[in-house]
């Protein structure tokens, strides 16, 4: 998505080897590969000409080839280089009160351990208004889409979000539970030398707090954009395990599948192990009571061969399609086509027609 040529390259790769979907990432890390009024120009696009517009071209690129195009968009996920951003518009830069962060009140910029960078808080009303501007405005500016992905629509994992804001959020949500005597004492100790008292005092009701935060932004979404464009299919990347999506990544999205504010979910069935991608399919597929699964394979990590392996058994599940990740992996940034040949010469692409 960084250039007209390589727009161009990927639809062409897509109707020559059988795709009849896109998924294609246009909010990276809190930036736009469209046109946006709310966050800034991805700096992977600094050498283009300013009216380039990736997902505009890609649109037009598309029409006619039976492709349907979804806008992939980063939730809470906005940073992942070492640097600060290069506009003082993003996010991070203008709005750091609204980063994510540890029990000590840290951070961190790059990957590392169990967090990718920098997430936004969940809980922050104003992170939430400004997701539902961006994504709002992308439904709203182009109608041509058939749907909107959500990806890192989650927590990084259990250790996040004990910011200022959190606390006194969930301090407000559960105060009413103890007595008056019990709250003065957690909030001395919460002001004094324990500023997660009350949070440890409300072990289990915190967990819940934190997913029904993710959870009211995912309905808000659905809502606002069943509003703009009732036709729009609303998806998320989530977790393959769903009881450990919703405990450790606070992402209950089991609970928005069958609440009907998504029309289907992509599990993340990355493992390597034929076996696994069986079982996490065959689990999804179950709980999803009828709606319908894509299961995610992770292409990039993988031979032809396997991915091969795993489209076949994630059919057999039951499985209403499979999504290659990614592109750019098994495609060498659109260069190689031997990938997508292997695949090809034993995959129909219309496995019930």
């Amino acid at each position: 998505m960084v250039s007209p040529d390589s727009v161009e390259r990927v639809v062409q790769l897509a109707t020559r080897y059988g795709f009849n979907a896109l998924f294609v990432q246009v909010r990276g890390r809190g930036d736009a590969y469209y046109r946006s009024s709310y966050e800034p120009r991805a700096e992977a696009l600094a050498g283009q000409p300013a009216d380039f517009d990736p997902l505009g071209y890609l649109l037009r690129c598309a029409e006619g080839a039976g492709l349907q195009v979804h806008a992939w968009l980063n939730v809470f996920y906005v940073w992942s280089q070492p640097q600060a951003p290069r506009s003082r518009q993003h996010v991070v830069s203008r709005s750091p009160n609204w980063i994510a962060r540890d029990a000590q009140n840290r951070y961190q910029m790059t990957t590392a351990g169990r967090v990718e960078g920098v997430y936004l808080c969940p809980s922050n009303p104003n992170v939430r208004t400004h997701l539902l501007k961006v994504f709002g405005e992308v439904a709203e500016r182009y109608p041509q889409l058939d749907g909107l992905h959500l990806d890192y629509v989650r927590y990084p994992y259990e250790g996040y979000c004990y910011c200022a804001g959190c606390r006194a959020r969930f301090r407000q949500a559960v105060q009413e539970r103890v007595s008056e005597s019990r709250r003065a004492e957690l909030d001395r100790r919460a002001s004094g030398r324990n500023p997660l008292a009350w949070i440890q005092a409300f072990p289990a009701e915190w967990s819940d707090w934190r997913r029904e935060q993710v959870s009211t932004f995912v309905r808000a979404f659905s809502r606002q954009s069943r509003r703009i464009n009732p036709n729009l299919i609303l998806s998320a990347a989530v977790w393959p395990d769903p009881a450990l999506a919703a405990q450790h990544k606070l992402q209950d999205w089991l609970y928005w599948l069958r609440s009907d504010w998504l029309d289907t979910v992509l599990p993340m069935a990355y493992d390597k192990d034929t076996a696994v991608v069986q079982r996490q399919a065959a689990r999804v597929v179950e709980q999803a009571q009828g709606r319908p699964v894509i299961v995610g394979i992770g292409a990039w990590q993988i031979p032809p061969q396997s991915a091969v392996n795993k489209i076949r058994t994630v059919r057999r599940q039951g499985a209403r399609g499979f999504s290659l990740f990614s592109y750019d992996a098994i495609t060498q940034n659109g260069t190689s086509e031997t990938y997508l040949c292997q695949i090809e010469r034993e995959v129909n692409p219309n496995p019930f027609g």
